[in-house]
């Protein structure tokens, strides 16, 4: 967890191709595989390929609004987050004055 005086939350993206939300390193480099992270795709194989086919044009505008949220989550303090975060309780269906096939 990151120091509440010194260290930023890390960035966060969402996958353009897959949409998986992913966290890349700091350093915004993955050192085992050798490759630059990016704001715009995860680091599977099929979702580099995909990216890399888009112009570059398209590439900067995604990449500059991705990094735009991202600088958003960034600036949130470590304590901000809910300590003990749960799901919301589910809605009713339907009201219970609904119809139904047995009535």
């Amino acid at each position: 967890m990151p120091s509440e005086q010194t260290e930023p939350m890390r960035p966060v993206f969402t996958c353009v191709v897959c949409g998986c939300v992913y966290m890349p390193p700091k350093t915004m480099t993955y050192p085992h595989l050798g490759l630059t992270a990016s704001p715009l795709h995860c680091g599977e194989a099929p979702c580099r390929q995909v990216v890399a086919r888009l112009p570059r044009q398209l590439q900067g505008l995604y990449a500059k609004a991705a990094w735009s949220r991202a600088k958003a989550w960034m600036a949130k303090e470590p304590t901000a987050a809910p300590a003990h975060a749960r799901r919301r309780a589910r809605a009713a269906t339907r009201p219970q004055g609904g119809r139904s096939k047995l009535r």
